[in-house]
């Protein structure tokens, strides 16, 4: 058993009060709607409370409130309270959006809008003080934890907190409860109606409580479609009670009362609001207005949804942001810990036949998998990966939870684990994400800055750090690039960052305003640098190895400057062909060579096995002829077309190579030997070639006879 605490209430106060002061400083760590849909929740609060209306969502041009979006079509119990709080003055403000936000990626431009820029502090405390809200709603939704495990465990309170500290540290949670989000409501109201059947299946049935679950229960459906879903739940409770030998329901007066006291007040309270959907949207969820917004109803493969179940499972711990800001491994390998020592735990209950009320674990685990399926059915129809949507069922989660750590001593600990992770992400996670970039006087530039000082439009790109060696295709490449002011900036400019592969082809591009989009260039001071870390992501199926070639420019303006090269390797090299056919140097080994002729031309496919760097720059050449005499057809150039030359080239690298020689007009008809082999382009003199061993007269490999005749 975990350690046993007395004051039990006062553990609680302690756990409440740690979680307002938490939840408060995710409110003001996280910008103001940068969270998702926070600001369509926004816009819906303040068209009521301007209108005095409930606004109608666009599903057609001309019609409907464009910026409540899909949020106007949700129920309105939410956004009636925060109207009160909000009051009939204050306009929409006006935001600039950063058109380079990448939502649902953690690949940079985390913000949906560009910081300062048409914000106002009348606005900016008007939503604070919405958020205090959500905050507030949280804290009964712990209260209300609180009691169920009471409930369940009299003799043993400690659960209970335990079960109210797991949620109450789930930075999720604390997350979800610091923006504005109607989701704040039905959890706490599917936690008090789950609470409230708990009371009449233990404690038994008075009409009262029958109406009061039926006020909640109206209230639930009013506030999110997942009302629906938990009204089933009730009605799923109150037909296998009934069905039950001896309980009340099996009595015509009880189901007359539950349905009088429960169905019909729900009913009278929310039944207005689907009827209203219907003459609307034509459904009575208005589930079709998300799925239109969105895009349309979407095909899922089996692979995406496997992609999507792990966001889902991560944005159940922590994913801040538009989905965009995620914490170290760490916090969900602690959070995966806690989950699998409770499992542990219930296992070993079971074996061990401590008394379980089996009863009980059916109802709630009943509303977890109707509430799992609702969320699975609506996410194949349209993108819902967010683990939020299933915390309406926190309340049986987090009592199982509970219940297995009890089993351990000191399963306790998984609380301080908790609230460990819940510090971590407030005080590091989200303030770095957000955090401007640094500025730096000129006099103070680092002497590992490699100086560029070349003008780019208003701005001056005054040089760049070291870039990487070495990159991977898929992974990003890290730039740090340093920046000051040039002239008058009127308009945020973007940053483009351009990389070039094989061929030249484009393998990588970002376009963003500065600061990764969170400092535009618009507010940068006159005589500051401006240190601008940013990643530019590599295309996954780019022809490697190759030397890449980035350049910076900004958008609209003429100039472009390249900042440097970088070698790009496969993650893995191939095993090479054996044995070898021929060695050049000391470490480099031809083990595959094919040559394919036709009438124009003679195409020699190789591949290369480095076993040392060469170390410096080499010139492959392809001869047609004696190799003592001058060549009657020859193709010299660097290795790899010159994307990928010799003085790259580092042991272990296994990687294939196409030389094309164009036969000359006028070629007389014989046999021609064709030998292949790399020279000293400063010198001329040939890398020596030796073939098991022994060292080959002229350093050129043969790779057979060309024959032609007369053309």
């Amino acid at each position: 058993m975990i350690l046993h605490i007395r004051r039990s209430g006062y553990v609680a106060a302690a756990i409440l009060l740690l979680y307002g002061l938490l939840t408060l400083g995710y409110a003001v760590a996280t910008p103001v709607f940068e969270a998702p849909d926070e600001n369509h929740h926004f816009y819906t609060v303040q068209a009521i409370a301007t209108t005095g209306t409930l606004p109608v969502a666009a599903t057609r041009p001309g019609v409907g409130d464009n910026l409540a979006r899909q949020e106007a079509a949700q129920p309105p119990l939410y956004y009636v309270l925060l109207a009160l709080l909000w009051g009939r003055s204050g306009e929409a403000p006006v935001l600039q959006i950063n058109p380079y936000a990448q939502l649902g990626q953690t690949t940079g431009n985390p913000n949906l809008y560009v910081p300062e820029m048409g914000k106002t502090a009348v606005w900016q405390t008007a939503v604070l003080r919405l958020r205090l809200l959500s905050i507030f709603l949280g804290g009964l939704t712990l209260l209300v934890i609180y009691q169920a495990g009471r409930l369940l465990w009299p003799s043993s309170p400690d659960r209970a907190w335990l079960a109210m500290t797991l949620v109450a540290f789930l930075p999720q949670f604390n997350f979800l409860h610091a923006v504005i989000s109607n989701d704040s409501l039905m959890i706490l109201l599917s936690s008090l109606v789950i609470w409230q059947v708990l009371r009449l299946w233990l404690t038994g049935v008075t009409r009262r409580r029958l109406f009061v679950l039926g006020l909640l229960l109206g209230a639930a459906m009013l506030s999110k479609t997942a009302g629906l879903l938990l009204l089933m739940w009730v009605i799923g409770v109150a037909g296998w009670w009934g069905w039950r030998d001896g309980s009340p329901y099996g009595r015509w007066p009880a189901a007359r009362d539950f349905i009088l006291l429960t169905l019909l007040p729900a009913f009278l309270l929310a039944g207005w609001w689907f009827w209203r959907n219907w003459l609307l949207y034509n459904d009575i969820t208005a589930t079709n207005v998300f799925i239109e917004l969105a895009g349309g109803e979407r095909t899922l493969t089996a692979s995406q949804l496997w992609r999507e179940l792990v966001t889902v499972t991560q944005s159940a711990v922590a994913y801040f942001g538009w989905m965009t800001v995620q914490p170290p491994a760490f916090v969900y390998w602690l959070w995966g810990g806690i989950v699998l020592f409770a499992l542990v735990g219930i296992g070993t209950a079971v074996h061990r036949r401590h008394s379980i009320r089996w009863d009980l674990v059916v109802i709630l685990a009943g509303w977890l998998l109707l509430l799992t399926a609702g969320w699975l059915q609506f996410m194949l129809k349209t993108p819902a990966e967010q683990g939020r949507l299933l915390f309406p069922a926190l309340l049986p989660v987090t009592l199982a939870l509970a219940y297995g750590l009890s089993q351990f001593r000191y399963g306790w600990l998984a609380g301080f684990a908790a609230f460990v992770t819940s510090c971590y992400a407030l005080l590091v996670v989200i303030p770095a994400a957000y955090a401007p970039p640094p500025l730096m006087a000129a006099a103070d530039l680092p002497t590992t800055v490699h100086l560029i000082q070349a003008p780019l439009g208003a701005l001056e790109l005054v040089g760049v750090e070291a870039l990487p060696v070495t990159a991977v295709p898929g992974e990003p490449i890290a730039l740090t690039l340093y920046w000051r002011k040039n002239g008058e900036v009127t308009q945020p400019p973007t940053e483009v960052i351009t990389i070039l592969g094989h061929d030249l082809a484009l393998v990588g591009s970002r376009h963003t305003y500065h600061g990764n989009g969170l400092f535009p260039a618009i507010f940068w001071p006159d005589d500051q640098i401006i240190i601008d870390h940013v990643s530019v992501y590599l295309e996954p199926a780019m022809t490697v190895p190759t030397e890449t070639r980035l350049f910076v420019s900004i958008l609209d303006t003429s100039e472009r400057v390249e900042i440097g090269r970088v070698k790009v390797i496969p993650a893995q090299w191939p095993p090479p062909d054996t044995p070898a056919l021929a060695q050049f140097g000391e470490g480099i080994w031809l083990t595959n060579a094919q040559v394919l002729t036709t009438t124009e031309q003679i195409e020699v496919q190789l591949q290369w096995h480095i076993t040392q760097s060469p170390g410096q720059e080499y010139t492959l050449f392809l001869h047609l002829g004696d190799p003592a005499l001058p060549p009657v057809a020859q193709a010299d150039g660097p290795a790899r077309n010159g994307y990928y030359p010799t003085r790259l080239w580092a042991a272990g690298e296994v990687f294939t190579d196409t030389v094309t020689l164009m036969l000359p007009e006028g070629l007389g008809h014989g046999r021609y030997p064709l030998h292949i082999g790399f020279y000293d382009p400063t010198t001329g003199s040939r890398l020596p070639l030796a073939i098991n061993g022994q060292r080959q007269p002229h350093d050129a490999y043969w790779l057979g006879e060309f024959s032609t005749t007369i053309r």
